[in-house]
């Protein structure tokens, strides 16, 4: 549905938008009938902030298991311990996640093939760095490759996972009662509105460049590249196995994202926290966003950009010739990365 939208692209954009958005737009109520009952959700970064807080809200709908996906096991027991103490009826485990790592994201995978169902998944980790740093396997620039490579092959493995698990379910009930179609949704940001990559060379050369690197345009950049990879796998994916989105909290308090500040001492010690009190939503009100978009816009939101709970519009350049280049480039490019099988996402 983002794909129709190009007429509100440029508005969301703007400052003004933004301020739209955090001071007059809220969430909107789940059905009174929502529940979770015997249902399993994967939840990525989940051991504090958004992801902890989208958590308790999945939990409090009567979720049945929930796996909280982590790098450090003691901080993930941490918050599983937390939510025991509020839901001590629900299945709530760690399973340890390092998103710098591929082989950490394979070896997870293949631990989520032994879960009985996957109803939901929200893949939620995240970084942003004030300096320019390398991961020591990849040679990636760390943002870039967090936020966007590791995030694709995520999504990629998780998304098959959950369709082979639904369709076998599909195989061995009635049709008077269809399996539920799983939701996986990877957590985005309207920062992509204000990305900026031209190339008419390689997309990762480019994110990878040092001399281009500034902390909150890479993080832009990166978003971008990430919801320019989720529509096209949309494209390659049937929305009656799996529906695949990107969802956006919009700027949010209490949260490590960003915690180092700007890079400028005087802008970091006194306008920065400042602008954030005046500006920034509460957790729970940017967690909703994740719930809302897992149970509320279905296979509208298949390939979309869900935030403020509604479908968005694309980032402008998403909709013009130069964007559907770069697109086409950076599937192939992320293919090539990542040496997978097209059997693994096309239906």
């Amino acid at each position: 549905m983002s794909s129709k939208l190009e007429k509100d692209a440029a508005w969301e954009g703007t400052f003004l938008s933004l301020l739209y958005r955090q001071f007059f737009l809220h969430p909107t109520p789940l059905p009174d009938s929502t529940r979770l009952e015997g249902q399993t959700a994967i939840i990525t970064g989940a051991n504090s902030g958004l992801g902890f807080e989208a958590s308790r809200q999945l939990l409090q709908l009567g979720l049945s298991h929930l796996v909280i996906a982590v790098r450090s096991q003691k901080k993930g027991e941490d918050a599983v311990g937390r939510l025991r103490g509020e839901f001590p009826n629900a299945k709530i485990e760690v399973s340890v996640l390092d998103m710098a790592d591929y082989d950490s994201i394979v070896a997870f995978t293949q631990r989520c093939k032994d879960l009985e169902n996957i109803d939901y998944a929200i893949l939620n980790a995240a970084m942003q760095s004030s300096k320019f740093e390398r991961n020591e396997k990849t040679d990636h620039e760390a943002v870039f490759q967090t936020n966007y490579l590791s995030t694709a092959l995520l999504t990629l493995l998780l998304a098959a996972i959950m369709r082979e698990k639904k369709r076998q379910k599909s195989k061995s009930e009635s049709s008077s009662s269809p399996a539920r179609v799983p939701v996986l949704s990877v957590v985005g940001s309207d920062t992509m509105y204000m990305a900026d990559v031209r190339t008419d060379g390689s997309i990762f050369e480019f994110m990878d460049d040092p001399a281009r690197y500034a902390k909150v345009q890479q993080y832009a950049n990166s978003k971008l590249l990430l919801m320019m990879f989720v529509s096209r796998l949309a494209e390659k994916t049937n929305p009656e196995d799996v529906i695949i989105s990107v969802c956006n909290p919009g700027f949010t308090g209490g949260t490590s994202l960003g915690h180092d500040g700007l890079g400028n001492p005087f802008i970091d010690r006194f306008f920065l926290p400042i602008f954030t009190r005046i500006m920034a939503r509460p957790t729970p009100v940017g967690a909703s966003v994740y719930t809302h978009a897992l149970l509320m816009e279905k296979e509208e939101s298949h390939g979309s950009f869900v935030s403020d709970w509604a479908i968005k519009p694309y980032a402008p350049v998403m909709y013009t010739p130069e964007g559907r280049s770069t697109i086409n480039r950076l599937w192939d490019e992320t293919v090539d990365e990542l040496g997978l099988s097209s059997s693994i996402w096309e239906s």
